[in-house]
């Protein structure tokens, strides 16, 4: 049940504090963002409306409620609740709120109130100790009573869970989440181990959990709470993008993580092995710990490589039609479409400019004739746009094709293989280590498949480097393009993006003519933020007529402020879209009609992904959601599928890979540190049409250029090269 909620309320000018002693009279619902509304009377007999985490709270129940007072166009006054206690909780009434609530099936309001009179002053103890006294009661039978004894204790169950995960910060909205997943064993699931909701429930850290498990007494050393320190280590290396990590390294941050000695994290690490949540390899002189679905991915790589190695591709006995008459390939491109026409399974690779996509369109139409189900697909729905676009073929993304099942992994794998001959993935070097496996497993045991990509690009935002490594390990072949033919099109921008590739600093435009690059000099960040707010609202639209609010797109290294995507968000939303005309706050972060934001994880259901950016078109704050325009289709985020946006006024440089803009201002700074590095800048680069714009403090940019960031951590590459990756027995 929800209020209508209609629009915001609006705190009581110079309104102070309020402590009150308040009686719950009644629950009236929740709302967007699953805090629960009651109508509460007050010491002085005044009735009121409060709302806050007060889901655990019965009619009936007296409760001391402090926070503020608001006036609401519905409501009128209200208490935003921040913070609750119950005053000699009156257990009978409770436990009469209860059997009222309609939780039990069967049991309607008059009888309720039979077996409140029934037993006065001792149902709680009835209800706790001697449940089958309820058969004492007129119209009570022996199913009913059990049923009743069953929601009492589930109902108690429930109650306590969300006390102690209240006391941690874990809302409502979440603790809703963790009864969902586990039901009413949760209290008990997380007893036995608490840290599984940072593994397994969205927005519930390790150390939320952690201090969970201090609470519910478990020893500092306890076996549960290593074995969850070496996974925690993991997925933190996962996050960093590595597939594999020396054992030593392992030891030495679970010892920091946990507080314990080197001794117990030792120990961690060989209990984690024994449970199967980690795997122990030995491989080039060093011992690795891997997660063991990651193990299982990088097998499954090489093993599916292998495979395709063999065998003709499925047009060797097919007819092949005549080069496209537009395409008067290089020597270079000769050699690279023999190659592309002479395997099974191949890669194309090359900076921009250098005649992918013309060379892709000329093996399409080569086997235009031969009766092949062939299929176009990308990693993200930008990319597969472009694709389309480029081809005038269908494509997709890959979980699409894949038939991605939100939580349950893809209906197409090794037993239920994809109907095709011929598959051409684009962006390849944005696929991570587990999609690659599950890519490979699917296709069909005589298919063919190029990989196309640059492999100067950033790497996936997953774990892994598949695409890279497959390069590097010489056991698939690869067509590489390095001369620029694109120069009309691309200009000084394509020329800039190649020499970043080589390791020298980008030449800046002179002459105003094709694709443009552009270097300013900041200072500071103070003068980084009012340069790039002058840029975007006046100096770019006026000389390029770009649309700042469409076709210019900020990027940036990192998150974090000063420079990073929070800080610069804020900044470029009060010039862009200072006064939208309907807006909500949700997590530190305004969102209005007219702003630009970003979907941060994969809607298998509702195929928008990690990194698709979409424009508010609406905003119901009764409801508390917004409908996004994303490429056109019309999605609704309501409640905690919030949590999903962030505003994409500025971005990562990550998660702009796949996508192209008119117009790319990239800021550059020292406090960016390690983040500056080549490929980042060479990806930035890339992904302007028309022109790009470098704001960088001195040194930055020669830094950015000079720094090559190191190759992930992974066992993929000597799996390929059939180097030996040994299984080690933990100790």
């Amino acid at each position: 049940m929800s209020p209508a909620e209609p629009p915001a309320s609006t705190p009581a000018p110079a309104a102070p504090p309020l402590e009150t002693v308040a009686t719950v009279e009644r629950v009236l619902g929740t709302d967007g963002d699953g805090h629960t509304l009651l109508r509460v009377r007050l010491a002085d007999g005044r009735r009121i409306a409060a709302l806050g985490d007060l889901a655990a709270l019965r009619e009936g129940e007296t409760v001391r409620l402090a926070g503020r007072l608001e006036r609401h166009p519905a409501w009128g006054a209200r208490l935003r609740v921040t913070r609750v206690e119950r005053v000699g909780p009156d257990a009978r009434a409770r436990a009469a709120a209860f059997l009222r609530s309609g939780a039990v099936r069967g049991l309607g309001e008059r009888l309720a109130a039979r077996i409140e009179a029934h037993f006065g002053d001792t149902l709680v103890d009835v209800l706790d100790r001697e449940p089958a006294r309820l058969a004492e009661v007129r119209g009570i039978g022996r199913r009913l009573a059990a049923r009743i004894t069953e929601a009492w204790r589930r109902h108690g169950r429930r109650e306590e869970l969300q006390a102690l995960l209240r006391a941690h910060g874990i809302g409502p909205a979440r603790a809703a989440r963790i009864l969902a997943r586990y039901g009413d064993d949760a209290l008990a699931r997380i007893a036995r181990d608490p840290w599984c909701l940072a593994r397994e429930v969205g927005g519930v850290g390790f150390r939320t959990a952690d201090a969970l498990a201090r609470r519910l007494g478990l020893a500092v050393d306890a076996g549960v709470r290593l074995v969850a320190g070496v996974e925690e280590v993991l997925r933190r290396e996962a996050e960093e993008g590595h597939a594999a990590t020396p054992r030593a390294r392992v030891e030495a941050v679970v010892a920091r993580l946990l507080a314990v000695p080197a001794a117990a994290a030792a120990r961690a690490v060989a209990e984690a092995v024994a449970a199967g949540r980690a795997v122990l390899r030995r491989s080039d002189g060093e011992t690795w710990l891997l997660a063991p679905e990651l193990e299982r991915a990088e097998e499954s790589v090489a093993r599916a490589v292998a495979r395709l190695r063999g065998g003709p591709p499925p047009w060797h006995d097919r007819p092949l039609a005549d080069p496209p008459g537009d395409f008067t390939p290089s020597s270079s491109q000769r050699a690279a479409l023999a190659l592309l026409l002479d395997h099974r399974f191949a890669i194309l690779t090359g900076g921009p400019g250098t005649g992918k996509t013309t060379l892709v369109r000329a093996l399409l139409a080569r086997l235009a004739d031969s009766g092949l189900r062939v299929a176009l697909a990308a990693p993200t729905g930008r990319a597969a746009r472009r694709l389309a676009d480029s081809t005038g073929r269908e494509a997709t993304t890959l979980h699409r094709l894949l038939e991605a099942e939100p939580g349950r992994g893809f209906r197409r794998h090794a037993g239920h293989r994809l109907a095709l001959d011929l598959l051409v993935v684009d962006e390849a070097s944005m696929i991570d280590l587990p999609l690659m496996a599950a890519l490979l497993e699917a296709l069909p045991e005589r298919a063919a498949l190029l990989l196309v990509g640059d492999a100067d690009q950033l790497p996936p935002v997953g774990p892994g480097e598949p695409f890279a490594a497959l390069v590097a390990s010489g056991q698939v072949p690869v067509a590489r393009l390095d001369e620029i033919f694109r120069q009309a099109e691309g200009g000084d921008l394509v020329r800039a993006a190649h020499a970043v590739a080589r390791g020298t600093a980008p030449r800046f435009s002179e002459s105003g003519e094709g694709g443009e690059v552009f270097g300013i000099r900041i200072r500071s960040p103070e003068d980084a933020r009012a340069k790039l707010v002058e840029l975007v609202t006046r100096r770019i639209p006026e000389r390029f007529g770009l649309d700042p609010r469409r076709d210019i797109q900020v990027l940036v290294p990192v998150h974090r402020d000063p420079l990073g995507t929070r800080g610069l968000n804020r900044l470029l939303q009060e010039v862009l879209n200072p006064d939208p005309v309907a807006a909500l706050d949700h997590r530190g972060f305004r969102f209005g009609v007219g702003d630009r934001v970003m979907q941060t994880e994969n809607d298998h259901e509702r195929e928008v992904y990690n990194g698709d950016v979409g424009r508010v078109v609406a905003v119901d704050r009764r409801r508390r959601a917004l409908e996004v325009d994303v490429d056109g289709r019309r999605l609704i985020y309501a409640g905690e599928e919030l949590d999903r946006l962030v505003p994409a006024w500025a971005i990562t440089v990550h998660k702009a890979q796949g996508s192209e803009y008119p117009a790319v201002v990239l800021v550059l700074a020292r406090c960016h540190g390690r983040m500056l590095e080549r490929r980042l800048l060479y990806t930035a680069l890339t992904r302007a049409e028309r022109l790009a714009v470098l704001l960088t403090e001195p040194g930055a940019l020669a830094r950015a250029v000079r720094h090559t960031a190191g190759r992930r951590r992974s066992l993929l590459e000597a799996r390929l090269v059939g180097r030996p990756v040994e299984e080690v027995t933990a100790t």
